[in-house]
């Protein structure tokens, strides 16, 4: 499964906890008539810190780590610092001060696991420490949140879910990089992972949590619920967990009945159960609605193509190419219905008036937005046979034989926001290993009119191999259909 990130990275964040700590304030002057914690909870006083020649050295490494001239010099520092404040736990372990001092160190040292657990473990000793530690914890929270920002955009969700990881150990008061950690969980394969860290960014958006947060905050993390849930839907149904997904998405259903994003889900799901009669029963919800794009068009197709009910999908299918008219991927899937539909032999029954040729003129359709598909090909080929145009047959052969290279596998992604992406792989017919190939695709309005195109140049493999490509297009519209010219 390839999931496109739902939700939008947003360049920046603000820090909405309590006040923040520079690692050389952990000596600690504390405001002392403050005796809550930032969500209102009284806090007891604790264990006093207590200053020795330990604890004074990993301050003065912190403090100098912090004006270093270098990332290894502050290296140094922050492990020194480490050190010493170590020492002083192993002399004296319920002194609070150098656990804090640690914790301060470990972050130093890109160490948030074990940052978290010191800073636990001063925050234990001490409670009233969380009045500084939490904007502390808050500040890295976001600090590493905006390293990991662009590594998601460049597509590496590897080095972003450690950044995202890193940020969910040292604060959890926050949801967005769970939300954020749980999507990448999911798109990596680790779903079970995933499933987790969502329902936990769920639970906390709709504690009393949220009611402390400012108006503009607290809309964009009630945004970031009403998505939350087909990610974990999609999770379940990777891990085969069908019935936690069907009472996932019944709950959701329950209260917003004509959400079509969650009766398409919900369909999908009774389709990989097999179930396909409750399948059909929420394609019938979904029409009911009025409200369909080309899309959910596409997606009920897309159901009864994996039923088999050929003559219901080219319906479907059809639907969503009268509301998107360059939209390839569901003209190849409307002629791939059709053929499915009549198939030819002896023992069956004749198409019905017009049928063949309805399937000519979707495949030539889609014929002119994927014009290096060896199976467009083919179908136009087998459907002018059939209709006695041999000669138009012959040309389909030859054109298929005269193909140098081959596009297969191709598919569009929509983003909700607008653009798209567009995959699939280049075969080598006949062609030099390393010849390159420039690939062009133009992205298209419902209407038909071009809003844009991409290009990506591919180096091809040895003949009768294949080399992937991938094509994201940035636009603030909805992409409503493509296409794409080869050259080399």
């Amino acid at each position: 499964m390839n999931l496109r990130l739902g939700l939008i990275l947003a360049g920046s964040l603000t820090i909405v906890g309590g006040c923040a700590a520079s690692g050389g304030s952990s000596g600690g002057t504390m405001p002392a008539a403050a005796t809550a914690s930032p969500g209102g909870t009284a806090l007891a006083q604790g264990e006093s810190p207590r200053e020795n020649e330990m604890t004074r050295t990993a301050e003065r490494s912190l403090e100098q780590a912090e004006e270093a001239e270098s990332p290894a010099e502050a290296t140094g520092l922050y492990q020194a610092a480490a050190d010493a404040a170590q020492q002083a736990i192993d002399a004296d372990p319920t002194n609070p001060l150098p656990h804090l001092q640690l914790g301060l160190a470990r972050m130093g040292l890109d160490d948030f696991v074990g940052a978290d657990e010191a800073i636990s473990r001063a925050e234990e000793l001490r409670p009233i420490y969380e009045l500084e530690t939490e904007g502390m914890r808050e500040r890295a929270w976001v600090d590493k949140y905006q390293e990991a920002a662009p590594l998601v955009n460049a597509g590496d969700y590897e080095g972003a879910i450690a950044l995202f990881e890193q940020a969910d150990a040292i604060y959890d008061g926050r949801p967005e990089v769970k939300a954020y950690l749980g999507q990448l969980y999911v798109q990596v394969g680790q779903y079970e992972e995933g499933i987790t860290v969502l329902r936990e960014a769920r639970e906390m958006i709709n504690s009393p949590r949220i009611e402390e947060m400012d108006s503009a905050t607290a809309a964009a993390w009630r945004d970031t619920d009403a998505q939350l849930p087909i990610y974990i839907t999609q999770a379940l149904m990777q891990t085969e967990q069908y019935g936690a997904a069907s009472q996932e998405l019944q709950s959701l259903l329950a209260t917003d009945p004509d959400n079509l994003t969650y009766l398409r889900q919900l369909a999908a799901l009774y389709v990989e159960m097999e179930q396909p009669e409750d399948a059909k029963g929420v394609y019938e919800r979904m029409a009911a609605t009025g409200n369909l794009t080309g899309v959910e068009h596409y997606a009920i197709g897309v159901g009864l193509y994996t039923m088999e009910d050929y003559p219901a999908a080219i319906e479907s299918f059809e639907a969503a190419v009268d509301l998107a008219t360059n939209d390839r991927d569901a003209l190849e899937m409307w002629a791939r219905s059709i053929q499915l539909a009549y198939p030819q032999g002896e023992d069956m029954p004749e198409p019905p008036a017009g049928a063949l040729e309805e399937m000519a003129s979707v495949a030539e359709r889609w014929l002119e937005l994927d014009p290096n598909n060896r199976n467009a090909y083919l179908i136009l080929a087998q459907t002018s046979n059939r209709l006695g145009d041999e000669d138009r047959a012959r040309d389909m052969v030859a054109a298929i034989e005269g193909l140098s290279v081959m596009v297969n596998n191709v598919q569009l992604q929509r983003f909700a926001d607008g653009g798209g992406m567009v995959t699939g792989a280049i075969g080598n017919v006949s062609l030099d290993a390393g010849t390159n190939v420039t690939l062009e695709i133009q992205f298209y309005d419902a209407g038909g009119a071009q809003i844009g195109s991409e290009t990506t140049m591919v180096a091809l493999p040895a003949p009768e191999a294949s080399q992937a490509f991938s094509v994201e297009f940035t636009s603030s519209e909805i992409i409503a259909g493509y296409g794409y010219t080869i050259s080399y």
